[in-house]
């Protein structure tokens, strides 16, 4: 029996390239909180904007923030994993030395960026609607740091060659992978939302077979993987594909389905 629903934003509840939910979304979604489902979003953007983009609905789901770095439910943290501060301040100075590369570096609390043009300043603070500081050097963060986010300018021609410098350099300590809009995350090994999904699975006594997830993405094959019940949208990537153990059109669809009917 399915307790717990799991499922990524952008190109799965968010169309690839919108900044809106998919049409009904909150109406399955106020239906399967009142029979008693949990939902958590899980997804590479920041706790503060996605607490955000659920409004009425925020303080009822829970969180998986950061690609699984920071979990929280409504307002209440339940863990954080870390990356190592120099390591992270080392891989974000040689991304930002790449003319092509922009990055986005999260902390618990607040998000910082250094933006090379003025499109990207807009696209932070006015599309994506992040809140993110500007500090002068990275070295001026001064708080824990949990996640390294990279935009890449034409993404389709120059995010393979980035991901491979990248790998060449880091790939002994972390992977580098697409997430859909123009971005390439940093996931230091054994970290995740897969890791998340199970630490979660374990504060909550859930077993996998009681877990459902949804997801579009390199960053969401982890936790795909956790759980017989997992979907990844049938215009994934094939290794996205060959992660999860069914495939769907719209996660509203199979929530009607399956658990809604």
């Amino acid at each position: 029996m399915i307790k717990l629903v799991v499922s990524d934003l952008d190109g799965t509840l968010i169309p690839e390239g919108t900044q809106d939910f998919e049409p009904g979304f909150f109406e399955a979604l106020e239906e399967l909180l009142d029979r008693g489902y949990e939902f958590y979003a899980a997804s590479g953007r920041q706790y503060v904007n996605m607490y955000e983009k659920f409004g009425a609905y925020a303080d009822r789901i829970g969180y998986l923030s950061d690609n699984g770095a920071l979990a929280m439910k409504g307002r209440e943290r339940l863990f954080v994993e870390e990356i190592k501060r120099e390591f992270a301040l080392e891989v974000s100075a040689y991304a930002q030395s790449m003319k092509e590369v922009d990055i986005l570096v999260s902390g618990v609390e607040d998000a910082y960026f250094f933006p090379k043009t003025e499109w990207f300043k807009d696209h932070i603070l006015n599309v994506y609607g992040l809140p993110a500081k500007m500090p002068r050097q990275l070295s001026d963060i001064e708080e824990p740091i949990i996640k390294l986010s990279m935009n890449i300018t034409d993404f389709d021609q120059n995010a393979q060659k980035i991901k491979q410098r990248l790998t060449e350099r880091y790939g002994e300590f972390a992977e580098f992978v697409s997430t859909g809009n123009g971005w390439i995350d940093m996931i230091v090994k054994g970290s995740g939302k897969g890791k998340a999904l199970n630490e979660l699975s374990r504060l909550k006594g859930l077993k996998p077979e009681e877990i459902m997830t949804f997801g579009d993405n390199q960053n969401d094959i982890s936790m795909l993987k956790a759980t017989p019940n997992s979907y990844a949208k049938t215009n994934a990537a094939q290794d996205v594909k060959d992660a999860a153990v069914h495939t769907c059109e719209s996660v509203i669809e199979v929530l009607r389905k399956e658990l809604l009917k």
